[in-house]
């Protein structure tokens, strides 16, 4: 052959891309166990309660109103006069003018089978004041109303979640609260409004749910005081809050929104979502994505070494060594799910960096031990690759560039033509 040593590189590199094959396997096997568990967690939030929105309070007041419609006409020379009844039911929406809401969420999990879901018991107090105009100024004057029981609506999103709606203090009443369609309604059984008042009111929840809890203000001035016993918060949606407080025992926050704020951004809200930093199905994605940097990096020192050593090792002992590294990855998804990321990754390392050095004694031990030292070196780095969230490309980056320049700097004296020679046995 002409040119062997790039007809043997060739074929290394269509091997490697060959062996990316069941990496790619391995990654679809990723992507449908995680379908698996999300279907599992949805399944235990459908029995506990799922993500909650609880909005603010309002006071639904509804009515009839009842008008004549009076037409005349010239029949015949003589003027006619046609009465009609009209007759509509509409219902006035009073928002909280100000809310004031304090939260305290316990964390807990439960597990269907080896797939596990967060949940959370949000225990909700709410405390604020309704604006109540005069009755006449709700009239046009022509018609004529009649008024029904008005009641505080207070919307959620899953009623499924809800533990406990302890009656709420309306207007310095007591009032128990109904289920609703909405989430829950407390009815003031004849209660009339005739002239302007600012109508207090207070209750507290037992609310459960699962992954995040989420509060709208509805255009009302809202203060929001939260806390929780996990040390991931994910602070979502257009309002931020004003403080927090995070660390290893669970977080605080606290948010105030304007009703001008909450009326230019009517459809957001204030939104928490309890996350895992890097979640196991993320990093076992992620780790996938390492697959051909592995076996590039290991095919390309196998062939260094052949030239350098002058050895001969044959296309199927690279297929077998890259098959090995392949099935790190299967191994570490099959572990993770059982023992956890961290365990899963030290012994699907130690499996395969054992015999990928077992398997290369035969060519030398200096040689076996060699390769089995700089794979524990690499997956050490991929490790702390994955376990780093915000620096994953940075660091990924300068080890490759770091890689390059060893390689580079390394063999800038070899005698690249001299190389072809043919190799001994």
């Amino acid at each position: 052959m002409r040119h062997p040593l790039f007809a043997k590189a060739a074929l290394i590199a269509a091997l490697v891309l060959v062996l990316m094959i069941p990496v790619g396997m391995i990654r679809g096997l990723v992507a449908e166990r995680q379908a698996r568990s999300q279907e599992a967690i949805a399944g235990i939030a459908e029995g506990w309660g799922k993500r909650q929105s609880v909005a603010s309070p309002y006071l639904a007041i509804p009515y009839e109103r009842q008008w004549t419609v009076i037409r005349r006409e010239t029949i015949d020379g003589r003027l006619r006069e046609t009465r009609t009844e009209q007759r509509e039911a509409k219902v006035l929406r009073l928002p909280a003018s100000s809310v004031s809401w304090t939260v305290d969420t316990t964390l807990s999990e439960k597990a269907r089978g080896i797939y596990k879901a967060r949940l959370y018991s949000a225990h909700i107090a709410a405390s604020g004041t309704i604006d109540v105009p005069s009755r006449a100024s709700a009239e046009d004057g022509t018609s004529r109303y009649r008024w029904h029981n008005p009641k505080l609506v207070v919307g959620i999103s899953d009623p499924l979640g809800i533990r406990a709606a302890p009656a709420v203090t309306l207007g310095g009443k007591e009032h128990p609260f109904r289920p609703d369609p909405e989430g829950l309604h407390a009815v003031m059984e004849g209660a009339v409004f005739m002239a302007r008042e600012v109508l207090p009111f207070s209750f507290t929840l037992e609310l459960a749910g699962s992954e995040a809890l989420a509060l709208a203000p509805l255009g009302a001035d809202t203060a929001v005081t939260m806390r929780a016993d996990w040390p991931h918060p994910s602070f979502q949606g257009r309002f931020l809050p004003a403080s927090h407080d995070i660390g290893a025992s669970g977080f605080t926050a606290a948010w105030k929104i304007s009703r001008f704020a909450a009326h230019g951004a009517q459809n957001e809200a204030i939104a928490v979502s309890f996350i895992e930093p890097v979640g196991l199905y993320q990093m076992l994605e992620r780790a996938s994505k390492y697959g051909f940097l592995f076996i590039g990096l290991t095919a390309a020192a196998f062939m260094l070494l052949e030239l350098l050593r002058r050895l001969a090792i044959h296309p199927i002992q690279y297929a077998l060594v890259g098959l090995a590294l392949a099935i790190f990855f299967l191994l570490l998804t099959a572990l993770s799910e059982h023992l956890g990321f961290g365990a899963a990754y030290a012994l699907a390392t130690a499996a395969c960096v054992a015999l990928v050095t077992a398997y290369l004694l035969r060519i030398g031990k200096a040689v076996a031990f060699f390769f089995g030292a700089g794979l524990t070196a690499l997956y050490a780095v991929l490790y702390a690759l994955l376990q780093s969230e915000d620096y994953a490309l940075l660091g990924g980056s300068l080890l490759l560039f770091a890689l390059l320049a060893a390689l580079m700097l390394g063999t800038r004296r070899v005698d690249w033509y001299g190389l072809t020679a043919p190799a001994t046995r």
